[in-house]
């Protein structure tokens, strides 16, 4: 009996303990501890995470619970960290605060906070502490490839433009990386990023060390959220691993005109040293050698990576000529390349064509025409001016100006003699059959006004297309000029319906129909481009490119009124490419921004739909199929930035570090190599009236429309009728997508009327007389001038038109540009704004 009792007395106290152990498990009661955890003054609960970079403070506040039994106090307060026990205090009282600073380890750290009271109760906190206390590591995959989580090795790369690229791998957020790169004797630049992410990419200038000049030292600092800071510390060498390049600008391979402009860039993967371009006749020696680039020794971030030239050459006779480009780099590598071109005659038609300047030709006073033009093309044995009173039929004036051999172009610039009232101007041109070509307009000389009811006849505008030879994959180029263009109205080019402007296999451009607010000639090279695996076609992000048509121009906005392009693609060329014909819109290309353009369908037939697109001017034009993505960035970047938005740069490369995602929205493609573009703008001199050896300054405007630094080899020449001397060349650095101009002085040693030149782009005339000149408000531009371009050679893809100056010893310009004085030379930095792209 007494067993029994004892038994069941047994069976109650037990399941009274497990019931009161279970209830504990189950959640906290009110007879619990009460417990409060913070970790550096953040309130931690029952399973959260807390990340931090050093050993945090571990603050426990714990009270003895509301239903604990009376008299019960608190007992142990246990910190165990990762299964081990870290800290352990007794206490009493009902109340108690303690502060622990455990050793963590690097990483995650599980840490338990264990409170009983005298009562038997407990309350445990379970919570984990993240300790981060290991810097970034950084490793290179570009120039080269480093070893992670070890130092960066010194390394060795080709060329001096680099792409500085790598990883960067923490356990928390890397805040900073800092890459200082110094070539000695301040060279170098500093580049920062901030929210770095996981990987970098830097487009980067490196010196040359083959020279013993300069180190490439370099100092990369990463600074994670913590702090934790980590330097890599390193030397890169370049070296000039590839032998120079030469680029020429599409030509004709056969002419029928005396000069001729040839133009193109050198490159070389470091610098040029020196180049050349010499002109040599099939059947004797070399008659001309110009100079490209002086010679020049490594100098580090010079621009000498790329230098663009343009050069004129005169074809005295109808035979071949070969140019010889010759380019040397800072290793002593030279390329040579041998270009020809034959001078041939025009269909055997040896008549000339008399063109007078009807910008130039101006009447001076009530007695006094000055007169300006040329008898070109053909053969010219003879030329006069005669002028006549239209009243009475009476010679005014009667002047020879050129008599005895035949020449293929005589130039005339005189003053003549005309009555006060209105006078016929009459310029007679003799072939060598003796036959006489004329050309006779009226001038006023009390309304001091040329061209009187002057009708330009049916002739007029007179326009042409010549195919260039282009070594672009699937490129054509042609071009394009258009005398006389009349103010107000439509010039269809070409002016035959079964030509086209230019045109690959598969993407053509039928036509252009330009419209210019005033009378004007227009000279330009138009290159249509389709689709090759060798380079991306420029489009509109997220677009799918047909083919594109260039046309870079200096022409200003305001002297085109509209542009209509007539395109055609060949439909299974779009099928190939999976573009649907009725997706295919025109972008024209403004600035940084491409814009849509409102693209209709002409005709269609099975195999090609034609096009016909308004533009208010000229440009680069891409046909692209699908929906463009926002715009990225346009800038210098090799290869992808990820996270764009997330990127902060300070002290970067001349404070214009961009980035460049592929144009067709793909997320890989080859990227065309960054080429400059630089041709002359603008020409003026400050002074139309001096005395013989009395000083003149020419300045001119140096624009670079490429996507990369170049230098351009700038000559002034001067002109006096059939003479042209060479004054002055000067090298001139032009970064990417800014104006510079270059200054020159000059005197004139004869008196008469002048005009300078440079690069083909001429101003003037400039009356030089033994007493004081009398042109004082004459001041313009010859037409027809090649701004650096021409038939023969463009540098870029340009369109230029005549254009007049009204203010005497000033220029046009609708945004300031830097100067290149004489010497010395000082350069800042303008960005292009004057003309539309």
């Amino acid at each position: 009996m007494n067993r029994l009792v004892v038994l069941a007395l047994a069976v109650i106290v037990t399941g009274s303990v497990l019931g009161g152990a279970v209830a504990s498990v189950a959640g906290q009661t009110d007879a619990e501890p009460t417990v409060t955890v913070t970790v550096d003054g953040t309130r931690m609960a029952d399973g959260d995470r807390h990340e931090t970079g050093t050993d945090e403070r571990i603050e426990v506040e714990t009270a003895v619970g509301e239903a604990a039994p009376e008299g019960a106090e608190l007992d142990e307060i246990v910190l165990r960290v990762e299964g081990s026990r870290r800290a352990s205090v007794t206490v009493n009282g009902t109340s108690a605060t303690r502060t622990f600073t455990p050793d963590l380890d690097d990483g995650n750290n599980s840490v338990r906070v264990i409170v009983t009271d005298t009562a038997g109760n407990t309350n445990a906190t379970r919570f984990t502490v993240f300790k981060d206390e290991d810097a970034p590591h950084v490793f290179l995959e570009s120039p080269y490839q480093s070893r992670p989580f070890f130092p960066i090795e010194d390394g060795q790369t080709n060329g001096s433009a680099a792409t500085f690229a790598g990883r960067v791998m923490d356990d928390s957020t890397v805040e900073k990386l800092r890459i200082t790169h110094d070539y000695g004797g301040g060279q170098g630049d500093t580049y920062v990023l901030t929210d770095v992410g996981d990987n970098f990419s830097i487009p980067m200038q490196l010196g040359y060390t083959a020279a013993d000049i300069g180190t490439n030292s370099f100092l990369i600092t990463a600074v994670d959220e913590y702090d934790n800071v980590r330097r890599y510390t390193f030397e890169i060498d370049v070296s000039d691993g590839q032998a120079p390049e030469i680029s020429p600008e599409p030509y004709p391979e056969e002419t029928n005109r005396a000069l001729f402009y040839f133009a193109g860039t050198v490159s070389d993967d470091v610098s040029v040293k020196r180049a050349t371009v010499t002109l040599t006749p099939e059947d004797a020696g070399p008659i001309d050698n110009e100079t490209i680039a002086k010679t020049r020794e490594y100098q580090y971030d010079d621009g000498r990576r790329s230098v663009a030239f343009n050069e004129t050459f005169y074809l005295e006779r109808f035979v071949s000529y070969e140019l010889t480009v010759s380019v040397t780099d800072v290793a002593n590598r030279t390329t040579t390349r041998t270009y020809e071109v034959e001078r041939v005659r025009p269909d055997e038609n040896l008549r000339p064509e008399v063109v007078v300047d009807r910008d130039r030709t101006v009447v001076l006073d009530r007695e006094t025409l000055f007169l300006s033009g040329a008898a070109l093309e053909g053969q010219t044995q003879r030329l006069v001016v005669e002028t006549r009173d239209a009243a009475t039929g009476d010679t005014v004036d009667y002047e020879t100006v050129h008599d005895g051999d035949y020449r293929p172009r005589v130039e005339f610039d005189r003053e003549v003699d005309i009555g006060p009232g209105l006078t016929e101007v009459i310029v007679r041109a003799t072939d060598p059959d003796g036959v006489e070509v004329t050309e006779r307009f009226y001038v006023n000389g009390s309304a001091r006004t040329a061209f009187v009811g002057n009708d330009a006849g049916d002739q007029w505008p007179a326009v042409t297309v010549t195919s260039l030879s282009d070594d672009r994959p699937n490129t054509a180029s042609s071009a394009v000029t258009v005398r006389r263009a009349p103010a107000g109205e439509t010039v269809r080019i070409p002016s035959l319906s079964d030509e086209t402007v230019a045109g690959t296999g598969n993407v053509s451009l039928d036509r252009l129909a330009v419209s210019t607010a005033a009378e004007t000639n227009v000279t330009a090279t138009v290159a249509v481009s389709e689709r090759d695996e060798r380079v991306t076609l420029r489009a509109p992000p997220g677009t799918r490119p047909a083919g594109t048509v260039s046309i870079q121009h200096s022409l200003p906005a305001d002297r085109v009124d509209g542009v209509t392009l007539t395109l055609t693609v060949d439909r299974g060329y779009l099928a190939a490419h999976d573009i649907d014909p009725a997706d295919l819109t025109l972008y024209r290309r403004s600035g940084d921004e491409w814009t849509p353009l409102p693209t209709r369908v002409a005709d269609e037939s099975e195999t090609a739909v034609r096009y016909s697109v308004d533009s208010p001017g000229l440009s680069v034009f891409s046909l692209a199929g699908g929906q463009p993505e926002a715009e990225s960035t346009d800038g210098g970047l090799v290869g992808e930035f990820a996270g764009l938005a997330s990127r902060d740069v300070t002290d970067g490369p001349r404070g214009n570090w961009t980035v460049t995602l592929p144009e067709d929205g793909s997320e890989t493609g080859n990227e065309s190599a960054a080429e400059p573009q630089v041709f002359v703008t603008d020409v003026g001199v400050n002074r139309t009236e001096v005395n013989v050896n009395e000083s003149v300054t020419v300045n001119a405007t140096l624009e670079n429309t490429g996507d990369a630094d170049g230098s351009y080899v700038a000559a002034l020449r001067t002109v006096q009728g059939l003479n042209r001397t060479l004054v002055e060349k000067r090298e001139v650095d032009v970064p990417a997508g800014e104006q510079r101009d270059v200054q020159f002085r000059t005197q004139f040693e004869e008196p008469g009327n002048h005009t300078v030149s440079v690069n083909g782009t001429q101003a003037g005339p400039v009356v030089v007389s033994e007493g004081g000149g009398l042109l004082s408000m004459l001041f313009s531009v010859l037409p027809l001038r090649l701004i650096g371009m021409g038939l023969g050679g463009l540098v870029g893809l340009a369109v230029v038109g005549e254009r007049s100056w009204s203010a005497v010893g000033s220029t046009e310009r609708q945004s300031p540009s830097p100067v290149v004085a004489a010497p010395p030379a000082e350069v800042t930095t303008s960005p292009i704004g004057a003309h539309s792209k």
